[in-house]
């Protein structure tokens, strides 16, 4: 009996990892993301996930495999790293990459706040490393 529940309890802890690899429904949308699928040499980044939606900026500008993805459904969102972790596509950015050319984040992040910053200057967007990957 005690080995089935280690299994079964095994199973389940497994299912649960999974299922937060994976994603979660629009409608649970984080506050805040922690971008640390890929941190290697820098800290991790704490991405305000609610200030970028209050900023009326579409769901599909960052979750671009999924263009009639809106706030609040029961639609499931993967993570980043489901599909920039490991890339099944050669032309896909791989996170692991840490140039600004062929990291996904920096390519979308930075592109997406230089062009902001371009358009307005007195709007405030991170644009340098420490911006966004604090000192520990």
């Amino acid at each position: 009996m005690r080995k089935l529940l280690v299994v079964c309890g095994g199973f389940a802890v497994v299912l649960l990892a999974a299922s937060l690899a994976v994603g979660a429904p629009a409608k649970q949308a984080p506050e805040t993301v922690k971008i640390d699928d890929c941190a290697a040499k820098r800290a991790a980044v704490e991405f305000p996930h609610a200030k970028h939606v209050a900023g009326g900026i579409s769901c599909a500008t960052c979750h671009h495999t999924q263009a009639d993805l809106k706030a609040g459904t029961d639609v499931e969102v993967p993570t980043c790293g489901s599909c920039h972790n490991a890339p099944e596509k050669a032309t896909t950015p791989k996170c692991a990459e840490m140039g600004l050319t062929k990291n996904p984040f920096h390519i979308s992040c930075l592109g997406c706040h230089k062009e902001t910053v371009a358009k307005d200057a007195t709007k405030k967007a991170p644009t340098k490393c420490d911006d966004c990957h604090p000192k520990a």
